[in-house]
C-alpha cells in the first residue's frame, strides 16, 4: 500500500510539472524532491543527511542495500545541478572503476570513470554531508586526458576548471 501511495504521489508531482511555465529542469527538480521523499521509504536506505557513512567506501558499494549514487539526496542534488541528461546518465550509469569516497573541504568527494577509458571520461561529485548542495564535475575529451573539466555548480552555472575530475 505504501508503494502505491508513493507511485501516486510521484505521478501527481510529475503531472504538475507539465504545467504552463515549467521547463524540463524545473520538472526534473520537482521529480528529484519526490525521489528524495519516497526512495528512503521504499528502499530502506540510509536517512537523508547521513552521507558521511560513505566516507572510505566506493560509490558502487552498498550500505543497507543502497549505493552512494542510489542515495535519494545524492540523486536529487545531481538532478538539481546538472541540466544535461547525457551527463547525469554518465554519472549514474558509469561502468568503470571508482575511488573510495573522501571528505575534502567539508564535502564528500566521489569519483568514477568509464571502463578502460578513465583518463578521458570521468566524473566527480562534491556534496555536503546532508545532501543539500552538490557540485558535479564531468570530463570527456577523447583527444587528451588533462583537462579542462566542466563543473556544474549551484544556480545553473557551469565552470571550466583545469584537469580531470578529482578523486581526492
Amino acid at each position: 500500500m505504501v508503494r502505491s501511495g508513493l507511485a501516486m504521489a510521484l505521478g501527481l508531482a510529475l503531472s504538475a510539472c507539465g504545467g504552463a511555465g515549467m521547463d524540463g529542469n524545473a520538472a526534473d527538480n520537482a521529480a528529484a524532491k519526490v525521489i528524495t521523499a519516497t526512495d528512503n521509504v521504499a528502499t530502506g536506505g540510509p536517512a537523508p543527511g547521513a552521507l558521511d557513512v560513505w566516507t572510505g567506501k566506493h560509490p558502487s558499494e552498498k550500505i543497507d542495500g543502497v549505493t552512494f549514487l542510489g542515495q535519494p539526496s545524492v540523486k536529487a542534488a545531481v538532478i538539481a545541478v546538472v541540466p544535461s541528461g547525457k551527463v547525469r546518465d554518465f554519472v549514474f550509469g558509469y561502468n568503470g572503476p571508482d575511488a573510495p569516497i573522501v571528505k575534502k573541504d567539508g564535502r564528500l568527494l566521489a569519483w568514477g570513470c568509464e571502463a578502460h577509458n578513465c583518463g578521458y571520461h570521468n566524473w566527480s561529485i562534491a556534496i555536503t554531508p546532508d545532501g543539500s548542495n552538490a557540485e558535479v564535475c564531468f570530463y570527456q575529451d577523447d583527444a587528451k586526458a588533462d583537462g579542462p573539466s566542466t563543473w556544474y555548480v549551484a544556480g545553473g552555472k557551469t565552470e571550466q576548471r583545469p584537469g580531470n575530475c578529482p578523486s581526492q
